[in-house]
């Protein structure tokens, strides 16, 4: 006969975690919605595949960002949510006189699409589809530009009127590499350029993820939350995502790794002059964090990471679940209490099975250690 399964271990850090997973299972994507995203995506693809002005440059198209590394987040405070695709042209750059022929060619050949000419819109570097009450497709085009290393391209700027570099595939790489820091295994290279679409990877549970990608959803929902009045000043998801990843060691506990994150982000503000460069670790001439030449947006930033270590500590140091999750509904918003709910169920199932023990220390667990059985909750009085 097989054991009951361990839900919460003994310990009251892994019990942290355990809670901080049920949050990101509530803030990331719905199956639907993520699946919705998939088919939109493939048929968008096959449109720019099929013969017309785009396919001629033989286009390969693939997922970057968010819905390639698995940390998107469903929307806060709107109903649409963003998600970005490179269109890569396999041609040299040089073979267009201005970076918008590129942008001007993409934009041609989905204005002949009746409904994609309905929700299009050009935005700085890319061409957005509006899908309303769904989301955003931003489709970023670009030029393959080997030279400067593997999987690196050039994108158009309108603001600049020129190339901008960046490496949507290496830094998806270089960001696996970092999650696999904690099993010590470290990711194959997956920056080959194909012909044809690439898939979406497949989404997975948040119990499932790797440790640095509940962290990088958890700082995205906090800053979703902590400057929704000032949306402007928030710093951009490839900047969060990359600083975390840097200062990831592999921590095996998500509270943990929090921690030492937010500890090391705060150091490196401080120690900066004048500000802290986030540079693609996969193509080193893209400064992820350009928008921080503005000095209001980088001290906005500094005041709110330092705000949330200082918060975060406190929350760390509190003792009972329900005072912790009261603090973290500070941070992360609602989704806290329905994790919290969830929880509190899972226990009461455990409970009524009698496997529920407390360990010498108090803490309450699953898990066949030194403990005591709790008794089975059969009060039906006032």
């Amino acid at each position: 006969m097989s054991a009951a399964p361990v839900l919460l271990p003994n310990t009251a850090e892994s019990q942290m975690d355990d809670l901080l997973s049920r949050v990101c299972e509530e803030i990331q994507l719905s199956p639907t919605r993520y699946q919705q995203a998939v088919d939109r995506y493939m048929t968008v693809c096959e449109w720019l595949e099929a013969e017309g002005p785009v396919a001629s440059f033989r286009p390969s198209l693939y997922p970057q960002g968010s819905m390639r590394i698995g940390t998107t987040n469903k929307p806060f405070g709107r109903d649409e949510y963003d998600l970005d695709f490179v269109c890569e042209f396999l041609v040299s750059p040089a073979l267009f006189s201005s970076p918008m022929e590129l942008l001007k060619l993409l934009e041609s050949r989905l204005l002949q699409h009746k409904i994609y000419a309905a929700i299009l819109e050009r935005k700085n570097r890319c061409i957005r589809l509006n899908y309303a009450n769904e989301f955003h497709m931003d489709i970023l085009p670009a030029c393959s530009d080997s030279s400067s290393g593997i999987g690196c391209v050039v994108v158009p700027d309108r603001e600049s009127r020129w190339w901008k570099h960046s490496n949507p595939k290496g830094y998806a790489t270089w960001f696996d590499q970092c999650c696999q820091l904690a099993v010590h295994v470290m990711m194959a290279e997956r920056a080959r350029i194909m012909a044809k679409a690439e898939p979406v990877p497949e989404q997975e549970i948040a119990a499932e993820k790797a440790i640095l990608k509940r962290v990088v959803q958890l700082l995205k929902r906090w800053r979703d939350l902590y400057y929704a009045k000032h949306c402007e000043l928030a710093p951009i998801s490839m900047v969060l995502t990359t600083l975390a990843a840097s200062c990831y060691r592999g921590q095996r506990s998500t509270s943990r790794a929090i921690s030492d994150i937010l500890a090391q982000m705060v150091a490196m503000a401080e120690a900066a002059k004048p500000r802290i460069y986030v540079l693609n670790p996969a193509n080193p001439k893209e400064d992820l964090s350009e928008r921080w030449e503005d000095p209001e947006q980088y001290a906005a930033f500094v005041s709110g990471i330092r705000e949330l270590q200082r918060d975060w500590t406190r929350a760390m140091a509190l003792v009972g679940m329900q005072h912790v999750s009261k603090a973290l509904e500070k941070l992360f918003g609602d989704p806290v209490k329905a994790a919290l709910a969830k929880q509190a169920n899972r226990l009461q199932e455990l409970r009524g099975q009698s496997a529920l023990r407390v360990t010498p220390a108090g803490i309450i667990t699953a898990a066949p250690a030194i403990s005591v059985p709790m008794r089975r909750n059969t009060f039906h009085g006032k």
